[in-house]
C-alpha cells in the first residue's frame, strides 16, 4: 500500500476515534451517545466523488477520478442492504486513454452501530463486478470500507432524517490483467426516505 493510502486510512481512524474524546464525563457520554440509528423501512440514497488511488503499481496512474451512486434499504436499526454502482478512471502507461472500471455491486451491506450526537459512524462491505475497458478482462469486486455521516436536519427516535454529508473511505478489488485494486476517498450527500 503506498504512503498516501497509508496516511488517509490513519486521518480516517483518528477522526472516528476523535469522536468518543471529546466528552468530559461517563454520564455526559451515555446521554450524547445513542444506540443505532437506521429506520426499519426506510430508503436511502446518496451521490459521491472523491479521488482514486492506485494500491499497486501496475502499469496505471496513481490517482483518477471516481463517481459513486448508491441505494440502501433499512433492514433495522443497525443494518442496511443495497446496491453501489461506481466509476473510475486510470490513465494507463502505456499507449493513450485510461482504463475505466464501472464497478456493479449489487449486494452492499451498512453496519451503523449508532451515533454521537449528528456524527454517525458505519462499516460497510459488498461484492459484485468490476468491468474494465482498454483490453483489460472484468473482475470479481470486493469493496470494503468505513466512513461517516453527520445529520443536517433533526435527529428523530435515534435516526437522522433528510439531508446528511458524508465521507468514506474504501477499499476495491480488482485482479484482472493485473492488480487494478484501489482505495477511494468519497465526499457526497445522502437522503433518507
Amino acid at each position: 500500500m503506498n504512503t498516501m493510502v497509508r496516511t488517509l486510512l490513519v486521518s480516517m481512524a483518528v477522526m472516528i476515534a476523535g469522536l468518543g474524546l471529546s466528552q468530559s464525563g461517563p454520564s455526559e457520554a451515555a446521554e450524547w451517545v445513542h444506540e443505532g440509528m437506521a429506520e426499519e423501512g426506510k430508503i436511502t440514497a446518496g451521490f459521491r466523488v472523491g479521488p482514486s488511488f492506485a494500491t499497486q503499481d501496475s502499469g496505471v496512474s496513481t490517482v483518477g477520478p471516481l463517481i459513486n451512486f448508491q441505494g440502501m434499504y433499512d433492514i433495522n436499526r443497525w443494518f442496511r442492504i443495497g446496491m453501489i454502482l461506481e466509476w473510475q478512471r486510470h490513465g494507463v502507461d502505456v499507449g493513450s486513454g485510461g482504463v475505466n472500471t464501472v464497478s456493479i455491486l449489487p449486494v452492499n451491506l451498512e453496519y451503523r452501530p449508532g451515533h454521537f450526537g449528528p456524527f454517525v459512524p458505519y462499516v460497510t462491505t459488498g461484492i459484485g463486478v468490476n468491468v474494465n475497458t482498454h483490453d483489460v478482462s472484468d473482475s470479481f469486486a470486493w469493496r470494503v470500507g468505513g466512513g461517516i455521516d453527520y445529520a443536517l436536519t433533526n435527529l428523530v427516535s435515534g435516526a437522522p432524517k433528510g439531508l446528511t454529508l458524508n465521507v468514506e473511505t474504501a477499499w476495491k478489488r480488482n485482479h484482472a490483467s493485473g492488480d487494478l485494486s484501489t482505495m477511494g476517498l468519497l465526499f457526497g450527500v445522502r437522503h433518507t426516505f
